[in-house]
């Protein structure tokens, strides 16, 4: 009786385990999850994609669609960087797609009300209420409709992102080496504006929730 229950809990036990390897093999055979994808990214744009630095933007929210155009144009080299294409290369489409839609479900946090925004330079009041004008009579609200808020497949929120960033990016449109050919239109609106404009404008964005 003793050697027969013995023989049961090794049996049991082996199927278990069986199970286990089954269950892993499968896993291995699907591939990643979306989730196990994105977390790659979590080291520099943030858990779910909200940025806990004011270096790097926040993705959360962004359009599936447009972080899959931003991926191809950083995987092409059509789009500089200095991280972003070697790390692109490495995704399939449909890897790239997978971390596209995970990131379009999950909720939009603005760097102004995170609980690191104390990391961020702080908002000028006056340098952003010169911003909102600036944008005003460049006609920004064209593409960045309701204060910046706006988002489709081509225009990115840019309201509530880190004003470190929105610096960052401000003066790469100003550099002849950083330009990308998919955002000639930018270029050509900025060109009229000085750095001083530009800084007006990223800390009115910046000022927005």
């Amino acid at each position: 009786m003793h050697r027969k229950k013995i023989h049961m809990m090794g049996l049991i036990g082996g199927l278990v385990m069986g199970g286990v390897v089954l269950a892993s093999s499968a896993s291995a055979e699907t591939g990643p999850t979306a989730a196990m994808l994105a977390n790659t990214c979590a080291g520099c744009h943030g858990t779910d994609g909200i940025s806990g630095g004011p270096a790097m933007p926040t993705i959360a929210g962004f359009p599936a669609n447009h972080v899959k155009t931003l991926m191809k144009e950083f995987k092409d080299g059509s789009r500089p960087s200095t991280i972003m294409g070697r790390l692109a290369k490495g995704y399939s489409d449909e890897e790239v797609a997978l971390i596209a839609d995970f990131f379009a479900k999950k909720k939009w946090a603005s760097a102004n009300s995170h609980a690191n925004s104390k990391l961020a330079t702080a908002i000028d009041p006056a340098l952003a209420t010169k911003g909102k004008k600036i944008t005003a009579d460049a006609k920004c609200d064209k593409c960045h409709e309701d204060d910046g808020k706006f988002q489709d497949e081509n225009t990115p929120r840019v309201a509530g992102q880190w004003l470190d960033y929105l610096l960052f990016k401000m003066q790469d449109y100003k550099n002849a080496a950083l330009k990308v050919p998919q955002e000639k239109k930018m270029e050509k609106a900025m060109e009229k504006l000085s750095a001083e404009d530009l800084t007006a404008i990223a800390h009115f964005y910046a000022s927005k929730k």
